[in-house]
């Protein structure tokens, strides 16, 4: 901070510097320009009142525009300055020059001239010139090219303006130049009186100026930075490091595990501005963590006592289903086999297969609405009462009826399910089944696979049984039968599988479905399902699994 303060007074200084620099120059440039001004004024009423100079003007620029570009092209040449030898030995030259020297000798003037402005040449014509000085003296005739500015100042003045600039050389230095008009009886400009004002004291007084300016502008820093900075070191510095010593020795109790004490609390900063704010807002903030991490002790002990139990949710529910296979190595007459991948710890699929007697094999493949654990309880729920009613009452058809019914009693939630129930004569080969809402079985005959029509739109619970009946006939839960030979196979699913996303949002569909099926190396069902999810991994890569994906697939070989 005190080496901000420090550049911050510095570059003020110079800044300020410049400025005073910029205007001491500019008032003691308009003082020369308003003196030689003046200087001008005086000599040209001098002039008008001793004699008339107009004839002088007019002899030595009708010389100059008589000659040829050719002829004057060196006015320093004797040839081309012996055209002006009568009229300087004229009685009205000889008369003016004195005149003018006796007024540069006595005045603080450095040169004083008589000129005139040829337009067609752009050049200055000098008339009458008292410097002494062989070296830079401008004798009648001599002509000066003058510059763009010098050019456009003299085209558009209008004779009574102060005419006026600065010019720079090696021979003249820096000079102060202004003119005042000579007018004839009729008003009319018939040349110029100018006058040139040495500027090396202006030079002097500028530095002089930035001497005694940056002296004080130095004594008035220092004294400046150390008053800021003592200000500073006790309304910030010293504050700041005591609010950074409360956080360390904070960080220091946390780390050792120490009991927490008001750090910022107990800070007594009393600035008046944003650091006795922050100290406030750090005391604040220590309190709110000490009860956030409270707060959040808590709640990690309760995520992970939530962890173990949706562990514990997930063993139960996968050992509630069948999961030994072979299910049963006594039986030639099938091979079945079946999968379920929750897309949470717990999910709302199911499936299931069980005997009946010693001739009927019951299959389920159902999905309820939602995720999570109400879908896993209310999957365990239809589970056991399709599994009862499937027991006591063979016929798929009337098995969903009744589990309607008692699924829909206090259904408050409104959650439903979709069921596939098929039971397979196992002697026969005749498989009937009843379809709620479910997806489209696939069948395995004649060496390729194909989705059979769905026979019901309705899932379990999603309608009450008096409104059910009122609906049309494809809302309605009945029977299908197919007839299975040795070799046939049957693969039913859930949504997850048709359903599975893309990075593209795009579904994995019943055609993808159908093309894996067929391009699978195996039918045995052991084989064909995981090469079925190869294929959907495949296709959705990296994206995340938004449902639960369930397979089961029975292969018939016959009795």
């Amino acid at each position: 901070m005190f080496h901000s303060t420090v550049k911050g007074a510095v570059l003020l200084g110079l800044v300020a510097f410049l400025i005073g620099v910029g205007v001491f120059f500019y008032s003691m440039v308009e003082r020369c320009a308003d003196e030689a001004f003046g200087l001008c004024q005086t000599a040209a009423y001098m002039v008008d009142g001793m004699t008339e100079v107009e004839p002088v003007i007019d002899q030595v620029m009708e010389i100059y525009r008589s000659l040829t570009p050719a002829e004057r092209a060196d006015p320093h040449s004797a040839e081309y300055l012996a055209h002006y030898a009568e009229v300087s030995a004229g009685e009205l030259y000889q008369t003016l020059l004195p005149a003018l020297k006796e007024f540069v000798a006595h005045s603080n003037v450095a040169d004083l001239y008589l000129c005139m402005y040829d337009e067609a040449s752009s050049a200055v014509v000098y008339i009458l010139d008292p410097d002494e000085n062989p070296e830079t003296v401008c004798p009648m005739g001599y002509w000066e090219t003058l510059t763009a500015d010098s050019l456009r100042r003299y085209q558009t003045w209008n004779g009574t303006d102060r005419l006026s600039g600065i010019s720079v050389s090696q021979e003249y230095g820096i000079l102060c130049s202004a003119g005042a008009p000579i007018l004839n009886d009729k008003g009319e400009l018939v040349g110029c009186l100018m006058a040139d004002v040495t500027m090396g004291n202006v030079l002097q007084g500028i530095a002089l100026f930035a001497i005694l300016f940056t002296v004080g502008m130095i004594c008035a820093t220092s004294l400046f930075v150390l008053l800021q900075n003592r200000r500073m070191k006790k309304t910030m510095v010293e504050p700041i490091n005591e609010i950074a010593e409360a956080a360390t020795a904070y960080v220091r109790d946390k780390r050792a595990n120490r009991d927490a004490a008001d750090h910022f609390a107990s800070l007594q900063i009393h600035t008046g501005d944003e650091i006795e704010n922050l100290s406030l807002v750090m005391a604040d903030m220590e309190r709110d963590l000490i009860g956030y991490e409270a707060d959040l002790t808590k709640a990690v002990a309760e995520q992970e006592r939530i962890g173990a139990e949706l562990a514990l949710a997930t063993r139960i529910q996968t050992q509630m289903l069948p999961n030994t296979f072979p299910a049963y190595p006594d039986r030639v007459e099938f091979d079945i086999f079946a999968t379920m991948d929750p897309a949470k710890e717990v999910g709302g699929d199911f499936y299931d297969f069980f005997m009946v007697g010693e001739d009927q094999l019951a299959m389920v493949v159902a999905d309820v609405s939602g995720k999570g654990v109400p879908a896993a309880l209310f999957s365990m729920i239809a589970k056991t009462m399709l599994k009862t009613q499937t027991q006591t009452v063979l016929s798929p058809e009337r098995v969903l009826t009744e589990v309607n019914v008692a699924l829909g009693e206090n259904n408050e939630e409104g959650m439903f399910v979709t069921v596939w129930l098929g039971v397979l004569e196992i002697s026969t080969g005749e498989l009937t089944y009843a379809d709620a809402g479910h997806e489209k079985l696939a069948l395995y005959q004649d060496g390729e696979w194909k989705l059979l029509p769905k026979a019901c739109g309705t899932p379990l619970a999603a309608w009450p049984p008096d409104v059910l009946e009122l609906m049309d006939e494809s809302y309605r839960f009945r029977n299908q039968t197919i007839q299975l030979k040795p070799g046939d196979v049957i693969f039913q699913y859930t949504d997850g599988v048709t359903e599975a996303t893309d990075a593209q949002e795009e579904l994995f569909g019943e055609g993808r479905l159908l093309e894996a099926l067929n391009a699978a190396g195996s039918v045995q069902p052991e084989a064909l399902l995981p090469q079925v999810r190869e294929k959907i991994d495949a296709f959705v890569k990296d994206a995340p699994q938004f449902d639960d994906i369930t397979m089961l697939a029975l292969r018939y070989k016959g009795s």
